[in-house]
Protein backbone atom coordinates (compact mmCIF):
# COMPACT_ATOMS: atom_id res chain seq x y z
CA UNK A 1 0.00 0.00 0.00
CA UNK A 2 1.19 3.23 -0.67
CA UNK A 3 1.51 5.06 2.98
CA UNK A 4 1.49 8.69 1.36
CA UNK A 5 -1.24 8.21 -0.69
CA UNK A 6 -3.18 7.12 2.38
CA UNK A 7 -1.80 10.29 4.42
CA UNK A 8 -2.76 12.67 1.49
CA UNK A 9 -6.12 11.26 1.14
CA UNK A 10 -6.62 11.06 5.43
CA UNK A 11 -5.47 14.50 4.96
CA UNK A 12 -7.82 15.57 2.06
CA UNK A 13 -10.92 13.89 3.82
CA UNK A 14 -10.11 15.96 7.01
CA UNK A 15 -9.59 19.08 5.19
CA UNK A 16 -13.33 18.58 2.66
CA UNK A 17 -14.99 18.46 6.84
CA UNK A 18 -13.28 21.63 7.51
CA UNK A 19 -14.96 23.04 4.44
CA UNK A 20 -18.15 20.79 5.36
CA UNK A 21 -19.10 21.86 8.42
CA UNK A 22 -17.71 25.14 8.63
CA UNK A 23 -18.04 26.82 5.27
CA UNK A 24 -20.87 25.15 3.36
CA UNK A 25 -23.03 23.71 5.97
CA UNK A 26 -21.66 24.93 9.33
CA UNK A 27 -24.60 27.16 10.00
CA UNK A 28 -27.13 24.63 9.06
CA UNK A 29 -25.89 21.79 10.97
CA UNK A 30 -24.76 24.07 14.13
CA UNK A 31 -28.71 25.13 13.93
CA UNK A 32 -30.17 21.86 14.00
CA UNK A 33 -28.15 20.81 16.61
CA UNK A 34 -28.86 23.20 19.00
CA UNK A 35 -32.62 22.62 18.19
CA UNK A 36 -31.56 19.10 18.69
CA UNK A 37 -30.07 19.84 21.92
CA UNK A 38 -31.50 23.22 23.98
CA UNK A 39 -27.46 23.60 25.16
CA UNK A 40 -24.92 23.14 22.33
CA UNK A 41 -21.90 23.93 24.26
CA UNK A 42 -18.62 25.06 22.28
CA UNK A 43 -15.89 23.32 22.35
CA UNK A 44 -13.24 24.74 24.45
CA UNK A 45 -9.68 25.12 22.65
CA UNK A 46 -8.51 21.87 24.27
CA UNK A 47 -11.73 19.83 23.33
CA UNK A 48 -11.41 21.40 19.74
CA UNK A 49 -8.05 20.37 19.54
CA UNK A 50 -8.66 16.72 20.81
CA UNK A 51 -11.94 16.60 18.41
CA UNK A 52 -10.05 17.76 15.80
CA UNK A 53 -7.29 15.16 16.30
CA UNK A 54 -9.66 12.36 16.97
CA UNK A 55 -11.25 13.14 13.39
CA UNK A 56 -8.32 13.32 11.24
CA UNK A 57 -7.39 9.94 12.93
CA UNK A 58 -10.88 8.70 12.10
CA UNK A 59 -10.30 9.51 8.97
CA UNK A 60 -6.92 7.87 8.69
CA UNK A 61 -8.17 4.73 9.59
CA UNK A 62 -11.39 4.94 6.78
CA UNK A 63 -8.88 5.57 4.18
CA UNK A 64 -5.99 3.05 5.10
CA UNK A 65 -9.33 0.21 4.77
CA UNK A 66 -10.00 1.70 1.45
CA UNK A 67 -6.89 1.50 0.73
CA UNK A 68 -6.61 -1.80 1.98
CA UNK A 69 -9.55 -2.94 0.11
CA UNK A 70 -8.03 -1.24 -3.36
CA UNK A 71 -4.77 -3.13 -3.08
CA UNK A 72 -6.59 -6.55 -2.77
CA UNK A 73 -9.10 -5.85 -5.55
CA UNK A 74 -8.99 -6.08 -9.18
CA UNK A 75 -9.80 -2.05 -9.48
CA UNK A 76 -9.29 -2.05 -13.39
CA UNK A 77 -10.23 1.82 -14.09
CA UNK A 78 -11.81 4.86 -12.26
CA UNK A 79 -15.68 4.14 -13.38
CA UNK A 80 -15.07 0.69 -10.87
CA UNK A 81 -12.78 2.73 -8.03
CA UNK A 82 -15.48 5.47 -7.99
CA UNK A 83 -18.27 2.62 -7.74
CA UNK A 84 -16.12 0.99 -4.57
CA UNK A 85 -15.89 4.55 -3.21
CA UNK A 86 -19.55 4.79 -3.02
CA UNK A 87 -19.95 1.66 -1.59
CA UNK A 88 -17.77 2.27 1.01
CA UNK A 89 -19.46 5.83 1.48
CA UNK A 90 -23.00 4.45 1.41
CA UNK A 91 -22.61 0.68 2.67
CA UNK A 92 -20.56 1.56 5.87
CA UNK A 93 -20.45 5.57 6.92
CA UNK A 94 -24.45 6.30 5.97
CA UNK A 95 -25.89 3.04 7.16
CA UNK A 96 -23.43 3.30 10.24
CA UNK A 97 -24.74 7.38 10.61
CA UNK A 98 -28.31 6.42 9.74
CA UNK A 99 -28.49 3.85 12.38
CA UNK A 100 -27.19 5.99 14.98
CA UNK A 101 -29.02 9.28 14.07
CA UNK A 102 -32.23 6.91 14.27
CA UNK A 103 -31.51 5.94 17.82
CA UNK A 104 -30.49 9.53 18.65
CA UNK A 105 -33.18 10.97 17.03
CA UNK A 106 -30.98 13.52 15.38
CA UNK A 107 -32.70 16.06 13.15
CA UNK A 108 -32.84 14.92 9.56
CA UNK A 109 -30.75 17.91 7.92
CA UNK A 110 -28.36 16.50 9.98
CA UNK A 111 -28.16 13.08 8.90
CA UNK A 112 -28.37 14.58 5.59
CA UNK A 113 -24.80 16.83 5.95
CA UNK A 114 -23.31 13.92 8.17
CA UNK A 115 -23.96 11.24 5.49
CA UNK A 116 -23.15 13.04 2.72
CA UNK A 117 -19.74 14.50 4.07
CA UNK A 118 -18.61 11.01 4.72
CA UNK A 119 -20.22 9.75 1.29
CA UNK A 120 -18.11 12.33 -0.50
CA UNK A 121 -14.94 11.68 1.55
CA UNK A 122 -14.92 8.21 0.96
CA UNK A 123 -15.12 8.80 -3.03
CA UNK A 124 -12.23 11.73 -2.52
CA UNK A 125 -10.08 9.71 -0.89
CA UNK A 126 -10.68 6.57 -3.54
CA UNK A 127 -9.99 8.97 -6.42
CA UNK A 128 -6.92 9.52 -4.62
CA UNK A 129 -5.46 6.32 -3.90
CA UNK A 130 -6.51 5.08 -7.05
CA UNK A 131 -4.63 7.98 -9.13
CA UNK A 132 -2.04 7.19 -6.80
CA UNK A 133 -1.35 3.25 -8.06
Amino acid sequence: MNWLAIICAGAAYWVLGFVWYSLLFGKTWGNELRRYRAQWPTPTKGEMAGNLIGTFVSNFIAVTAIAYILDHSTTPDMNHALRLGVAAGVGLSATALTIAHIWESKPTKVWMIDTSYHLLGCILATVILFSWR
